[in-house]
C-alpha cells in the first residue's frame, strides 16, 4: 500500500479505501486475515491509532471483523460489492449537482468549496447530537457502540428505569432523539409522550459472526448460556431459532463461580453476554469455545438513524 502524503486526505481514509480496493479486486477474499495494527503501522510509517481507526470503521460497516486473540479478518466481500454500488450512485448524484452548479455560473472549485463548507457544518452539528438508546434488558446496556458519526453521543438506558420515574423522563428531555427496539417502540412512545423528542424504532439482530460460530459447533452436547437476566436468555434462544438453530441450553443467570465451573464441565461450549466473558474465561475448561452473543442494528436501521439525525439538525438549531 502507498499513501499520498501531500493530498491532504486523512491517512485513515486513504487506508480504508486501499483496503476496500484490495477486497473488490479479489486480492483479499472473505476470511483473509489482515496484518496486525502494529505490522501495518510500521510498514506504512503511520501511528497505530490511524490504522486502528481505519479498521474500526470498516468493522462497524460490516466489512471486517475482529476476533479477540486471533486478529482482524475480511468479513463479507458481497457486502463491500454492494457498498461500491451505492458509492457509484452517490457519485452520480454529485455529478448532477456539479453540473447544476456550473450551469448557474459557478466553477468546479466553487462547487468543491461549497461541499466542503456544508460538510464541515453538518459534522459540527452532528458532533453535538445526543441519542438515548432504550433497552429492556441489562445485557444490552454495554452494546451501544454504533458508528453514528463523529462526536455523536449514544446513551444506553434501561426501560425499567423509565417506567417508574417521571424525573428520569424529564432528564431525557435534553436528548435529541430516542432509539429503541421495534418490540418496545409503542411503550416508549407512551412513556416519552410529554418529553417531546423524536423516537425511532430499529431492528436489532445478532452479529453474523456470532451465528456462524454457533452453527459450526458440534451437535449433540448442550450449550451453557451465561447472562444477567432470563429475558436476555429468551431473546438469544428466539434469535437462534429464527436463524434455524435449535441447540439445547443450560441457562445460568448471574451464576457464582462454583456453579459456573460445575456446569461448564457438562457442556460442549458456552455462549455469554459480553459483560460475563472475563468471569467465564477464568473457569473455562481447556479448549472449550466461548462465544459472545452480541446484538447490533441492521444496516437499514443504522442508515435510517444516521439520516434522521442529519434531518434533525436544521429543525433544532
Amino acid at each position: 500500500m502507498n499513501l499520498d502524503r501531500k493530498s491532504g486526505v486523512p491517512y485513515y481514509i486513504q487506508l480504508k479505501e486501499q483496503i476496500r480496493r484490495r477486497i473488490t479486486q479479489g486480492v483479499w477474499t472473505a476470511g483473509t486475515k489482515l496484518p496486525t495494527e502494529r505490522e501495518l503501522s510500521e510498514s506504512l510509517s503511520l501511528s497505530r491509532n490511524t490504522v486502528s481507526q481505519a479498521y474500526k470503521e470498516l468493522e462497524s460497516e460490516g466489512i471486517l471483523s475482529s476476533v479477540r486473540g486471533r486478529g482482524t479478518f475480511v468479513e463479507d466481500t458481497l457486502l463491500i460489492m454492494q457498498q461500491e454500488g451505492r458509492k457509484e450512485k452517490v457519485l452520480r448524484i454529485v455529478d448532477v449537482a456539479m453540473e447544476e452548479a456550473v450551469g448557474l455560473g459557478f466553477t468546479i472549485d466553487d462547487f468543491v468549496s461549497f461541499v466542503h463548507v456544508r460538510g464541515m457544518e453538518k459534522k459540527a452539528l452532528l458532533s453535538r447530537r445526543k441519542v438515548v438508546f432504550i433497552v429492556d434488558n441489562p445485557e444490552q446496556l454495554s452494546e451501544a457502540h454504533w458508528n453514528l458519526g463523529p462526536g455523536v453521543s449514544l446513551l444506553p438506558f434501561l426501560l425499567s428505569e423509565l417506567q417508574g420515574s417521571p424525573r428520569v423522563q424529564e432528564r431525557l428531555a435534553g436528548m435529541d432523539m430516542a432509539v429503541t427496539g421495534e418490540n418496545n417502540l409503542a411503550e416508549v412512545k407512551v412513556l416519552l409522550d410529554k418529553v417531546g423528542i423524536p423516537i425511532l424504532g430499529i431492528s436489532l439482530q445478532p452479529k453474523l459472526e456470532t451465528i456462524v460460530r454457533i452453527a459450526k459447533l458440534t451437535v449433540g452436547r448442550e450449550l451453557a448460556l451465561v447472562c444477567e437476566s432470563y429475558q436476555f436468555a429468551e431473546i438469544v434462544k428466539l434469535a437462534l431459532k429464527q436463524a434455524g438453530l435449535r441447540p439445547t441450553f443450560k441457562t445460568l443467570v448471574q451464576p457464582n463461580e462454583d456453579n459456573l465451573r460445575k456446569v461448564l464441565l457438562e457442556c460442549g461450549a458456552v455462549i455469554v453476554a459480553p459483560k460475563f466473558r472475563r468471569r467465564v474465561e477464568k473457569v473455562l475448561p481447556e479448549h472449550m469455545e466461548c462465544i459472545e452473543f452480541r446484538f447490533e442494528p441492521d444496516a437499514g436501521s443504522l442508515n435510517l438513524l444516521r439520516g434522521t439525525l442529519l434531518e434533525l439538525k436544521e429543525e433544532k438549531i
